[in-house]
C-alpha cells in the first residue's frame, strides 16, 4: 500500500534514547543490587509511559511526509520532547523488530527473522527490557501488544490489563470494504467498539493511581495495523474525493535481492488493490485508522496531564 522502501519505523531509536535517560537515573539502584551504592529514591527515578503503535508509517503530521494525515495528539507529543525523523527498525517484520527492540539483540544474533519463529525459544525473560525495570524496583504494567502476539513473558509484569476483548472489533457490526488481503471497513458504533479503546482506558486508570514505587507502563495499540476497521467519524476526516495517492517509483524493487522480493510480494495484495481501482479507498482507511489511534493517544496524554505523575514521567512513543 505504501512505498515500503521508505518506510520509517521510528520505534527502536526513539525508545532507546528515551529510555537511556531513564536508565541513567536507574544506575544507582541497579548498582545497589550488587552493593556498589545506595539505591536511588523512588522520587528521583522517573516513571516511563511507553506507547507502542503497530504499523504506524511516517504518515504523522509533524514529520511532514503526508499532508493528508491528521494527528494533532502525536504532533502535540512531538512538541513535548524529541522526535526522530531518520530512525530505522531492526527488521521490516513485526516479530524480529520487536524482539530486537525489547532484548537489545539483533536478528543476526537471535536468528529471529520472521513472524513464525517463537522468540521465547531464543530470548529469555531475563533479557527483556521490561524485566530490567522490574529488577530495578519498578512496577511493570501493561496491556495490548508489546512483544509479537501480546505482552510476552508473564513474569515480566507486576500487573496487566489482561487481554483486550473482542478481537478486531468486538461484537460490533462492520461494513466490510476489504480488497483481498487488504482488510478495512466501517465499524457501526463508537470508539468503544474498537478494542484499542480499552487499552487506552487501562492506561488512563493506571495513570490516575497514586503509587509508592515508580512504574513502567506499556500501552501496546494494535492500530493502525490491519484490519483498518474504525468508526465512520474517522473516515469522515479524510473524504475520499480529497485522497491523494502516495508517490511511487515504477522500478522501486529493481535493486532488491531475491529474498527481499519474496517478502515484498509484488504480485500480491498491492497488485490486487491496483487492479481493483480502489487504491484511494485503502489509503483513506489507513488514514482513518491513524486518526483513531491519534485520538486514543490524546486521551492518554490528557490523563497524564492531570495525573499525580505528570512531572515525573518520561513518554516514549514508537
Amino acid at each position: 500500500m505504501m512505498n515500503h522502501r521508505k518506510l520509517l519505523a521510528r520505534g527502536a531509536a526513539f525508545l532507546a534514547l528515551g529510555l537511556a535517560a531513564a536508565l541513567s537515573l536507574l544506575t544507582g539502584n541497579l548498582s545497589a543490587a550488587d552493593g556498589a551504592s545506595a539505591p536511588a529514591s523512588a522520587q528521583a527515578r522517573p516513571n516511563i509511559l511507553f506507547i507502542a503503535a503497530d504499523d504506524l508509517n511516517h504518515w504523522v503530521g509533524h514529520l511532514g511526509r503526508n499532508k493528508q494525515t491528521k494527528t494533532p495528539n502525536l504532533d502535540r507529543l512531538a512538541k513535548m520532547g524529541v522526535s526522530f525523523a531518520n530512525a530505522h527498525c531492526a527488521a521490516p517484520v513485526c516479530n524480529p523488530s520487536r524482539a530486537a527492540l525489547l532484548s537489545g539483540m539483533r536478528p543476526s544474533t537471535t536468528g529471529i527473522y520472521d513472524n513464525g519463529q517463537p522468540f521465547e525459544a531464543v530470548i529469555k525473560a531475563g533479557d527483556s527490557l521490561v524485566m530490567q525495570f522490574k529488577n530495578a524496583g519498578y512496577e511493570t504494567l501493561g496491556m495490548g501488544k508489546l512483544w509479537h502476539g501480546g505482552l510476552g513473558f508473564p513474569e515480566q509484569w507486576t500487573a496487566t490489563g489482561g487481554r483486550e476483548r473482542g478481537g478486531d472489533h468486538g461484537d460490533a457490526k462492520v461494513k466490510d470494504r476489504s480488497i483481498g488481503g487488504i482488510r478495512f471497513g466501517i465499524i457501526e458504533g463508537g470508539d468503544d467498539a474498537v478494542p484499542d479503546t480499552h487499552i487506552a482506558n487501562y492506561g488512563i486508570a493506571e495513570l490516575g493511581k497514586k503509587r509508592d514505587k515508580p512504574f513502567f507502563l506499556t500501552l501496546g495499540f494494535h492500530k493502525p495495523h490491519m484490519p483498518w476497521n474504525v468508526p465512520q467519524k474517522y473516515f469522515d476526516l479524510h473524504p475520499l474525493a480529497d485522497i491523494k495517492l502516495p508517490p511511487t517509483q515504477a522500478d522501486d524493487l529493481a535493486d532488491i535481492p531475491a529474498a527481499g522480493l519474496k517478502m515484498a510480494k509484488p504480485s500480491g495484495d498491492h497488485a490486487e488493490v491496483i487492479k481493483s481501482g480502489r487504491w484511494k479507498e485503502a489509503v483513506q482507511a489507513y488514514l482513518a485508522s491513524i486518526s483513531y489511534l491519534d485520538a486514543q493517544v490524546g486521551r492518554v496524554l490528557d490523563a497524564l496531564a492531570t495525573s499525580p505523575h505528570r512531572d515525573n514521567t518520561i513518554i516514549c512513543q514508537s
